[in-house]
């Protein structure tokens, strides 16, 4: 299991450790054209008191807040046009949660343990950037001071997938160097930032 603490994220950026021997850089999941999912087991150790911050892709806004009252999807396009799209749910701590994203031809859909939460249809392509990066457990890097949305969270699984081939799998068991090891050894290491 892999314990973030509030103000301390974790980051996916592999190609920015060692650019030339990643063959396959899940950090660009969410630029990606073709069809792709993500899937993030996650724990909570409190309940939701404002808004929080599960992950982010910069520099291109992708990502999923927790919120007292739900969920917020946020999705920026490739014109730049950001949208936020909520559903109501009912966060309980000491819960384990599958959080499924799953992206088909003209469709983003956000499942929590199964159920379909939201929708998004794709008119055009979404955001992309050569640099883009994974941030979990705040909204951007804790030096830029602003849009941080700490979280608090155990993460016990993630996997990431592009035309159904598995890129990613962490299960948090094994740390090299402070990072935590990609079981599918493409070296999509994640980092405490």
């Amino acid at each position: 299991m892999l314990k973030i603490k509030e103000g301390e994220p974790w980051i996916m950026w592999p190609n920015i450790l060692g650019q030339k021997f990643i063959k396959d850089p899940a950090n660009h999941i969410f630029d990606y054209e073709g069809d792709f999912s993500f899937k993030l087991v996650f724990e909570l150790d409190e309940p939701i008191a404002k808004k929080s911050t599960l992950f982010a892709k910069l520099p291109s806004y992708f990502g999923i807040d927790l919120e007292e009252y739900g969920i917020l999807l946020i999705v920026t396009d490739s014109t730049g046009k950001t949208e936020y799209l909520t559903c109501n749910f009912q966060w309980e701590a000491n819960v384990k949660y599958e959080l499924l994203i799953t992206k088909g031809q003209d469709a983003i859909t956000v499942y929590i343990d199964g159920n379909a939460l939201t929708l998004y249809f794709i008119d055009g392509k979404l955001a992309s950037d050569p640099n883009s990066h994974i941030i979990f457990g705040a909204g951007n890097f804790p030096k830029n001071g602003f849009n941080l949305n700490y979280l608090e969270v155990n993460i016990h699984e993630l996997e990431i997938k592009r035309d159904e081939e598995t890129i990613s799998k962490h299960i948090f068991e094994e740390f090299i160097h402070g990072k935590s090891y990609d079981l599918t050894d493409n070296c999509n290491f994640l980092h405490q930032i």
